[in-house]
């Protein structure tokens, strides 16, 4: 399966049942991108990715633009995002996604708000680094 712009949800091998997103509560310009909890709302653990050069992406939850900053992954408001590169992967639906530096986004654990970081990717890569897009239907 090849990602194209629309509408995603997003989880991780580790946990395939908890979503990746922000907390909608949190009154704040910027946001830890986490293992979402389920009291977050639909919105806060729906992206949606836009294509930018047919190899990289930008990737936005609750409309705000992803990007990092000290090694882990934030969601900023009214500021503009960095551009990703998502990789597929062995695993159906499964992907990493990759800095332009070619750090990946990685959660350590899938423990409920678990912030996802980025670090660069062993030569065995572990479970955390790859997470699961699926489509919805807009």
């Amino acid at each position: 399966m090849t990602i194209t712009p629309g509408l995603y949800r997003i989880t991780t091998r580790l946990r395939p049942d908890a979503l990746i997103g922000v907390d909608p509560h949190i009154l704040s310009a910027i946001k830890p991108v986490v293992v979402a909890i389920p009291r977050f709302s639909p919105e806060g653990t729906t992206w949606r990715v836009l294509e930018e050069d047919g190899q990289l992406y930008l990737l936005l939850v609750h409309t705000a633009n992803t990007r990092s900053e000290e090694d882990k992954v934030y969601a900023y408001y009214s500021e503009p995002g960095e551009r990703w590169r998502i990789d597929g992967n062995p695993g159906p639906g499964e992907y990493s996604t990759v800095s332009r530096d070619h750090r990946f986004w990685y959660l350590p654990n899938a423990a409920d708000l678990t912030q996802v970081e980025l670090r660069p990717m062993g030569t065995i890569p572990e479970e955390g680094y790859y997470f699961n897009f699926e489509r919805l239907v807009e």
